[in-house]
């Protein structure tokens, strides 16, 4: 009884317990979505949230799925009594090695190990795939595939560390200091056991080389003194061992443009070096690309291959079988072996391909309606079986030759079937992207439309025929995508465009016109986006697009020209010839050049408020300047080769903070002195997370920005012409196209700052040098945020100017972003629908950064909007009365400089 008791006051207890903790979860979570929902309006979440669904549905159409269920690993080549060449296998990784860095004056890249290359060993070009980053790198190269890009990090891949220490008394070492690897190869325990091991792998990181520019002495000086760390380890290894039974890799994860970046899909990032040597590798090959002729006439084998060959290549000479998820063909006659051994590894390569071909195709036929899809041609499952047994069946016979013809063709059909359904849902993605993208086209037009002419009509609704027909079809195909196993990912983005085209539906008027002046649309859509294409491909029409943007704008200063005039245009021309020349500029990269120009800019943070008569209290001043004092003492640190106090990157970051933070809790009420506080900030932490010329571009630009303002101001104020006007309010047509023309600006100057700035050289890159001040050599968890930050600063200070000096600008900001993104979509579905997706399997076609990166381009503004919302937030916008109405609906066009009229 007593038990019973107690077990009913336990459990009210816990009953109490968990709805109090329920109840108060409850109300916290809505005052956070209340808080989240005033910082970002709804509309933006919803945005926000549709664009990271396509931006998915992109993903799935450029890479393959990730990899299969765990598979069976194939014998060693012990296992079949064939023992390896070496015993043990070193890879030296760097970052940021460039080919031809690398080759370059004579193989002065490898002075340390020019003899090396010239007695053993093969050398060459390895091909990475997009993104080009470090984690991508390290995936291909030991497990043997192109990983999708993911936020959260997976490692449930098989790969080289793995297979080795599932063998017997296999070990894996990884350093990231050359010193550690001394220590441990003469301490007396740690060198037993490394001995003992009948299979070791070393993994040496070096990733202090990246961080510069190829061009810059630091980036030389660092390269000289890697390639001599190396040269030591190597003969430090062969000292110790001492049996001649160690290979050796020596290769970059990626490599840098001359602006110290990476992450794109240029063939600087792309091509990385590889050189190969020690046991097991020949030297001569009949398998060459081509011949690197050196200075003293002698010549050396070039080879090319994807990075992916190279993991079943290092792992042929360690004698495992490929990683089970390689999709990699083995090279052949780059191994020092006999031919029974080459043979068995070309086997092995071949099963191991089959083995996944076997797993996908059994995974495609468990599914409910197989029978009634199509089917890989090239290969089935009784195929697979016969394969198999043929190729075991020469090698009993001893008809070698015969056998690695067998295996060399079920590796290509292999491929071939693995490339068919990993694609198997290509064309149905692309179609349903597209559909997606033109659903969300025809929305934001009926919005645009009903925001323009200020339409009160009645919407449709969702309760009609067409748009239940809509969501059940949807289900339909999502149910039977889903009994058919495919992943989850492809089941959202097949069944994304029944809800688009659903909203879309729902949002149509009952009565009258959807889409106001179709044409007008179709003009101001079409013209700017066929301008960001080509300047994804070439910075020169961006170049051009700028300067006639901006001097057609202020076109009413050519008939009298002031010097506020001329300083305008010569700072417009210095800018747009810089764009147009920029790749010619790569010289400003170097050490003579880049610590001045970085110098430069600090002096220009601090003259420029002086010069535009802006108003800062003394603490303001004091608190910038003291920081720029602190990043030149920081910059001095690190080019005499010394590292950065620790309390200095503190004080970097308080700023940061302090850059941000201090401006929504300003004493400044007027949206003027806000905006000044906002640039002031803003362009100093610019300063301290740029390098050489980059900051110089971006105050450059903004000092444009705000010149052509005032220039523009001035004209229109001379000017008599009054706006068209429909009972006080702006006319239909033209609340249209201000909507157009400010978003066009918008645009132009984000691209404009990107390019400028070197973060998007014909695709995305990434300024690992942003992060020189605020975090040691050896961290790099923050460095995306540093960069993501530094990118968006001068789009978060044009924003907030559209938002202090114009009215039409604060209100209208849903219809700006709608002809915002109505743009930036047309460059997404260009890329979708007449870019070939697959044609560089299994290595990512480098047009993925262009399209992606065009989808981010909404999502990155509208992150710039929210944080001026909370830069202006207790400011109360003066647009209440009629005269003001009246002067700043003039003055609209005055805070957003255009692109050439439609109609001219």
């Amino acid at each position: 009884m007593k038990l019973a008791l107690l077990q009913t006051f336990l459990w009210c207890s816990c009953s109490v317990v968990v709805n109090v903790s329920l109840l108060l979860c409850r109300r916290l979570t809505y005052r956070l979505v209340g808080k989240v929902q005033i910082l970002m309006e709804l509309w933006k979440s919803k945005v926000v949230l549709l664009h990271l669904l396509l931006l998915m549905c992109l993903l799935r159409i450029y890479y393959q799925a990730g990899p299969l269920a765990p598979l069976e690993p194939q014998k060693t080549l012990p296992e079949m009594r064939l023992p390896p060449p070496a015993d043990r296998l070193v890879v030296f990784l760097l970052e940021g090695l460039r080919m031809d860095t690398l080759f370059a004056d004579n193989c002065s890249g490898a002075a340390y190990m020019r003899d090396i290359i010239m007695r053993q060993g093969l050398i060459g070009i390895s091909t990475t795939s997009v993104p080009t980053l470090t984690r991508s790198a390290e995936v291909a190269l030991f497990a043997g595939f192109n990983e999708m890009p993911s936020i959260l990090p997976t490692d449930t891949f098989d790969t080289i560390f793995n297979r080795t220490l599932a063998s017997d008394k296999g070990a894996v070492l990884s350093i990231s200091d050359l010193s550690d690897l001394r220590l441990r190869l003469t301490k007396r325990a740690c060198l037993d056991k490394l001995r003992n091991s009948t299979r070791l792998v070393m993994l040496v990181k070096l990733a202090e080389v990246g961080g510069a520019s190829p061009l810059d002495m630091g980036y030389q000086k660092k390269l000289h003194n890697a390639q001599r760390h190396i040269r030591n380890a190597y003969e430090l290894i062969e000292d110790t061992f001492n049996d001649s039974k160690t290979a050796y890799l020596y290769t970059s994860a990626h490599g840098l443009t001359y602006f110290g970046s990476h992450g794109g899909g240029s063939d600087d990032e792309r091509e990385t070096p590889f050189f190969l040597w020690g046991a097991g590798v020949k030297h001569m090959t009949q398998n060459i690309t081509s011949d690197f002729v050196l200075h003293n006439g002698a010549s050396l084998q070039l080879h090319r291959l994807q990075q992916i060959q190279l993991a079943p290549l290092m792992s042929a000479l360690i004698g495992l079988p490929p990683p089970v998820n390689n999709l990699g063909i083995l090279p052949q006659g780059y191994m020092k072996v006999s031919r029974e051994y080459a043979r068995k590894a070309i086997h092995l390569n071949a099963l191991q391909l089959l083995s996944q071909a076997k797993a996908i195709i059994r995974c495609h036929e468990q599914g409910v309606f197989h029978k009634w899809l199509p089917k890989g041609k090239d290969l089935d499952l009784q195929q697979i079986a016969y394969y198999q047994h043929q190729m075991d069946h020469l090698i009993d016979m001893g008809w070698r030759s015969k056998a690695l013809e067998t295996s060399t063709l079920a590796i290509q059909v292999a491929q071939k079937s693995l490339k068919f359904y990993y694609g198997y849902y290509h064309i149905p993605l692309v179609v349903t992207t597209g559909l997606a993208l033109l659903g969300w086209q025809f929305y934001l037009l009926v919005k645009l439309s009903q925001h323009s002419m200020d339409s009160q009509e009645k919407r449709v609704g969702y309760l009609t025929w067409y748009t239940i027909f809509l969501a059940s079809l949807g289900l339909l195909l999502g149910e039977m995508v889903f009994l058919q196993w495919a992943p989850f990912p492809t089941v959202i983005c097949l069944v994304v465009p029944f809800g688009v085209w659903c909203v879309t539906l729902a949002a149509l008027p009952l009565k009258g016109d959807c889409i106001f002046e179709p044409l007008k649309h179709l003009r101001w859509i079409v013209a700017p986006a066929a301008v960001i294409i080509a300047a994804l491909y070439c910075s020169c029409p961006l170049s051009l697009a700028y300067v006639l943007c901006v001097g057609f704008y202020n076109r009413r200063g050519w008939v009298h020209p002031s010097a506020k005039f001329l300083a305008w245009l010569a700072l417009v021309l210095l800018l747009s010839g810089f764009l147009w020349s920029q790749k010619g500029m790569q010289v400003l990269m170097t050490t003579n050049y880049r610590v001045v120009l970085q110098a430069v800019s600090m002096l220009v943070v601090l003259v420029r408020p002086c010069v535009l008569n802006e108003n800062h209290k003394w603490r303001v001043w004091l608190i910038n300047g003291g920081i720029l004092v602190v990043a030149a003492i920081e910059i001095f640190f690190k080019e005499m080769g010394k590292p950065i106090p620790i309390y200095l990157l503190a004080a970097n970051w308080a700023y940061l903070v302090y850059a941000f933070a201090s401006v929504p809790y300003s004493a400044r009420t007027s949206p003027q002195s806000r905006l000044e506080l906002i640039r002031f900030n803003l362009l100093t932490l610019h300063v301290l997370l740029s390098d050489s010329y980059v900051s110089l571009f971006a105050q450059g630009l903004l000092i444009e920005y705000q010149l052509g303002l005032e220039v523009h101001e001035e004209c229109v104020e001379a000017d008599e012409d009054v706006e068209i006007k429909v009972n006080g309010l702006l006319a239909p047509s033209k609340h249209l196209q201000l909507c157009y023309r400010f978003a066009v600006s918008i645009l132009l100057y984000f691209y404009v700052s990107l390019f400028g700035t070197g973060h998007w050289l014909g695709s995305f890159t990434y300024l690992a040098n942003s992060a020189r001040l605020f975090l040691p050599d050896s961290c790099s968890a923050l460095m995306p945020l540093l960069v993501l930050i530094h990118l968006l600063i001068p789009s978060i200070v044009i924003l907030a100017s559209v938002r202090a000096l114009s009215s039409f600008g604060g209100q209208e900001l849903r219809s700006i972003f709608s002809s915002l993104m109505l743009i930036c979509n047309t460059v997404v579905l260009f890329f979708i629908l007449f870019v070939p997706h697959n044609a560089h399997w299994p290595s990512a076609h480098p047009s993925v950064a262009h399209a992606l990166l065009a989808q981010l381009t909404v999502v990155l503004l509208l992150a710039c909007e929210s944080m001026v919302t909370i830069f202006f937030r207790g400011l109360k916008m003066n647009r209440s009365s009629a005269a003001e109405a009246e002067i700043q609906s003039k003055r609209a066009m005055a805070s957003c400089p255009t692109m050439i009229s439609s109609n001219v």
